[in-house]
């Protein structure tokens, strides 16, 4: 079951994690992707939130570490130089549009009972991010539904499994992997008064929608799946689980410049230094 707000603040408070993370993460990373040579506007993306996981027919039980769990993340975003393709309606109403190559990297970190996880990009993610504008609500004809987010997923052909994003640390087991990610917002209202999060579907500006105030709270799903999906050749029936992130705190920064991929690996160590902060700050939290 995904938390309630003001229980996500009480496990946050209790663990030390505070709103001095986000500049941690910022400058560690910032300082690593300026030493890049200018080829590209772009825009940094790092968040942190607390993680709560899901109901589940089928409970994955290697998730549960992931209970109110601290988490950190970065993405890195060029949306002027993706390609835009603009689409039909969703559920039969409004407009769609979807931003090909957006994302250029992402990393995020939970950190378990069992120790940190970790899920890095690969290039099987398409890095897309999909606006929908007015689009038609299933559960309920009168309402209306405007969303904008990242999302990318899992795919198996011919014998083969893609991964959007490859899993490391937390003792996990070896079929465990991410299923489906989305990093966004969304926004529903009657049809007589629309939602206005999204009010053009060929919009670049990803960050001005996140963070402007019109809409819900962000929030990021990863959901995971465990098994072969070579056994029935398909994803679809492996055991599934969503891992919700919540009360996420958003920084954006415009960077201007594309690194090298040495940068990227930079990062990444960048990103093992702010995870060891954090798990240094919940120990000091619980000894207190």
């Amino acid at each position: 079951m995904f938390f309630r707000a003001k229980q996500l603040r009480k496990i946050e408070v209790q663990q030390g994690i505070t709103t001095m993370r986000l500049p941690i993460i910022a400058a560690a990373a910032l300082t690593i992707l300026a030493a890049g040579p200018a080829q590209a506007a772009l825009q940094l993306f790092t968040f942190s939130g607390i993680a709560g996981v899901g109901p589940s027919g089928t409970p994955i039980a290697a998730l549960q570490q992931f209970q109110g769990a601290a988490v950190v993340g970065a993405f890195v975003i060029d949306t002027a130089a993706a390609t835009l393709q603009v689409g039909g309606p969703v559920g039969g109403q409004g407009e769609s549009a979807r931003l090909n190559g957006a994302i250029l990297s992402g990393q995020i970190d939970i950190f378990g009972t069992n120790g940190p996880v970790s899920l890095l990009r690969t290039g099987n993610d398409q890095g897309n991010i999909f606006t929908i504008n007015n689009g038609g609500v299933p559960s309920n004809p009168n309402n209306r539904i405007d969303q904008i987010g990242y999302s990318t997923g899992a795919g198996f052909a011919q014998g083969t499994l893609f991964k959007p994003y490859d899993l490391f640390g937390g003792n996990l087991p070896p079929d465990l992997f991410l299923g489906s990610l989305f990093f966004g917002r969304s926004l529903q209202g009657p049809f007589d008064n629309p939602p206005a999060l999204v009010t053009d579907v060929t919009t670049r500006d990803f960050a001005g929608a996140l963070t402007g105030p019109v809409g819900n709270p962000l929030f990021m799903s990863l959901v995971f799946r465990q098994g072969d999906p070579a056994i029935n050749g398909t994803i679809n029936g492996l055991p599934l689980q969503s891992v919700g992130v919540g009360l996420i705190q958003l920084s954006i920064t415009n960077l201007g410049v594309v690194p090298e991929p040495q940068s990227w690996a930079m990062l990444i160590i960048g990103f093992g230094l702010t995870g060891a902060v954090l798990r240094r700050r919940r120990v000091v939290a619980r000894a207190a």
